[in-house]
């Protein structure tokens, strides 16, 4: 049985649960994961490809074998319902509206509220998280997961201009273009953040750590993260 099929396992058991006034359903194993809160144009994603190699090289296999990398797949696991599917555009990309903003796509594109599309995002995020051996990127992890042990919750910055670069040479836009877009970006997930979990995205006391990506490499990263993960590993 594959990890897709654990996690709708998972949400049909939440549901029956959530359906009969029950408490919420148990985690599934206790395995560490990681989950990344970023700015925009702070490489993530090749971070945490980076982390997946360094892993990948150790010698433990039980705690660093089979280490997976959950970004916008966790949307396409939202998406086998054809409730949501139709309204997971915006949320590929994290952009996350204002309510007002919201209602008024609702009526005019006749799309399922995105908080509820956000809610069963949140869901899937807990369900991989449970599994543990997961690198989850965005999509609220750090927040979601906060009372499950063995997570290790990073923070990923770094200065406009450095940002602004990357995403100049990622999208192949203008220097004007680039700085939009990243206002745009960190606009919406930090919308998302306060308005599910009440907290300001940015808070560093929010995570376990936080990284400088313009300062430090995805290197330096990945073995302080093998090391965090050892370290979560020892309390299992």
């Amino acid at each position: 049985m594959d990890r897709v099929e654990n996690i709708e396992r998972y949400l049909r058991a939440h549901l029956a649960v959530e359906r009969a006034g029950g408490g919420p359903v148990n985690r599934m194993s206790h395995r560490a994961f990681v989950t990344i809160s970023r700015q925009s144009g702070t490489g993530a994603h090749a971070l945490a490809d980076s982390i997946i190699s360094t892993f990948a090289a150790r010698d433990d296999s039980d705690i660093f074998g089979g280490w997976r990398v959950y970004d916008k797949s966790i949307c396409d696991i939202v998406a086998r319902d054809p409730t949501f599917s139709r309204s997971l555009d915006a949320l590929l990309e994290e952009e996350y509206r204002a309510k007002s903003s919201d209602m008024f796509h609702q009526l005019v594109h006749a799309s399922v509220d995105q908080s509820a599309v956000m809610d069963r995002v949140l869901l899937v995020v807990r369900a991989i998280a449970g599994m543990g051996k997961a690198i989850i990127i965005g999509r609220g992890g750090s927040q979601v997961t906060k009372d499950l042990p063995y997570g290790i919750s990073m923070r990923l910055v770094a200065a406009q201009s450095h940002r602004i670069a990357a995403a100049m040479e990622r999208f192949g836009i203008t220097e004007r273009e680039a700085r939009a877009d990243i206002k745009r970006r960190d606009s919406g997930r930090q919308r998302m953040i306060m308005d599910k979990f009440g907290v300001d995205a940015a808070d560093p006391g929010e995570y376990d750590v936080t990284w400088n990506t313009g300062e430090v490499t995805h290197d330096e990263i990945g073995h302080a993260t093998a090391g965090l993960v050892r370290s979560r590993a020892a309390t299992a």
